[in-house]
């Protein structure tokens, strides 16, 4: 009874005392969980602002891929199918096939809808003495793109109609011939639509014409030098799986790829997935550095705090039992045991440690709530979190108060009255 009447007096008549020590409590309470919040939010925007960063990347990407993908085709096709029996290098020299493809294995190419290829256009290039040009130019036979893998893709090749031709630049210029004017060629006459610009390569030389009318004028009906297309960036620079897929469909074809056209896509795409995920990494880099500056300062402050805290109790608790001890001497002659005052005051000790732990708790909340989102503040509500502040604070209160409650509780009760005598 003496011990209980003991405790409530403190916590009455000594409130002063109590209520700086449990604001002491709620102070580092406070403080380690503003730094735990700080250290979560921080985590919470680096995560969003990755993820925004991410997504503005890709977007970024998807802009600059579709850029590539352009200046790619603006490189023209970059992969050529031909009889596998044509010597290549005689071609090139001369324009001229010794052995061909037909429009029908286009056709079957086209319909196999072979994944690695895209716009499949066949073609006719033959040279042909033209007396008007005086020599000879080439025409260039194109039925049209007969594969495009997308309806929204354009074509690389704009179709040419029957009775239509487009002039390369040697030729217009030879010829004084512009848009809209007519040429014979073959007994036949045909309506310029282009004059092309000039390239300073045999293209100059070439007239342009449908692909039927370039069979019919050469007496080469059904048959085509080859097919052009593009192939897909997955297989740049690999022309292994092309070559097998596309002679599976015609075994006499066989395919090559214009190296420098392919590299340069090849090398467009990948400067742009590095430059993407540079970005990334770099953001990344400098909020991680960040965080742990950050996390430095939230353990310094908190540390500091709860030792601050934890020495403003130990002089408390100390002064506490110092003006007490008169009482606490009276009770151990009336045989109230050393080990039951220890009690008391570890009491009083828990009791402030948890009143200053929720308080400082609720303060953190609100405080948290003012400067965030409701999200954030639901996400800090933890029971685990609460638990680990309360036996934290317990400890320090309990420490604090263990030296001045023991010299309380082991000294002589002759010896203290005979003080205050």
């Amino acid at each position: 009874m003496n011990g209980r009447h003991l405790f409530f007096n403190e916590l009455k008549y000594r409130w002063q005392g109590s209520l700086l020590a449990a604001a002491a409590v709620a102070v580092a309470v406070l403080s380690v969980t503003a730094s735990l919040h700080l250290l979560s939010e921080f985590d919470r925007q680096t995560q969003q602002d990755v993820h925004a960063l991410q997504q503005r990347s890709q977007e970024r990407m998807d802009a600059l891929e579709n850029e590539a993908r352009i200046f790619a085709k603006s490189l023209g096709f970059n992969i050529l199918i031909y009889n596998g029996a044509q010597r290549l290098e005689t071609f090139h020299a001369n324009d001229v096939n010794t052995h061909y493809l037909t429009t029908e294995q286009a056709g079957t190419l086209a319909a196999s809808d072979f994944g690695l290829l895209n716009h499949h256009l066949p073609f006719l290039r033959h040279r042909y003495p033209l007396p008007a040009f005086d020599g000879e130019v080439i025409i260039a036979g194109l039925e049209g793109e007969i594969y495009i893998k997308r309806r929204f893709q354009q074509p690389l090749e704009v179709r040419i109609e029957p009775g239509e031709v487009q002039l390369g630049d040697s030729v217009a210029e030879r010829l004084n011939l512009k848009a809209g004017d007519s040429i014979a060629i073959g007994g036949a006459s045909y309506k310029v639509t282009l004059c092309r610009k000039p390239l300073g390569t045999k293209d100059d030389i070439v007239i342009f014409m449908n692909l039927a009318d370039a069979q019919n004028m050469l007496g080469l009906e059904g048959r085509i030098s080859g097919i052009l297309a593009l192939s897909c960036n997955c297989s740049a620079g690999n022309i292994a799986p092309i070559r097998a897929g596309v002679q599976k469909i015609i075994p006499e074809a066989e395919v090559v790829e214009f190296a420098v056209r392919a590299k340069a896509r090849q090398s467009a795409r990948a400067a742009i997935q590095r430059a993407a995920e540079a970005e990334v990494a770099d953001i990344t880099r400098s909020r991680r550095t960040l965080r742990v500056q950050l996390e430095r300062f939230s353990a310094l402050f908190a540390g500091l705090m709860v030792v601050a805290a934890a020495v403003l109790l130990f002089f408390l608790y100390g002064h506490n039992v110092k003006e007490r001890r008169h009482e606490i001497a009276i009770l151990r002659t009336l045989g109230v045991g050393g080990g039951q005052i220890y009690r008391l005051f570890a009491a009083k000790a828990a009791l402030l440690a948890v009143t200053g732990s929720i308080v400082g708790y609720l303060g953190a909340l609100l405080l948290v709530q003012s400067l965030t989102d409701g999200a954030t503040f639901c996400g800090l509500w933890t029971t685990s979190m609460l638990l680990v502040l309360l036996v934290g604070a317990n400890v320090v209160s309990l420490s604090a108060s263990l030296i001045p409650a023991m010299i309380a509780a082991r000294r002589a009760p002759g010896i203290v009255l005979n003080e205050e005598a």
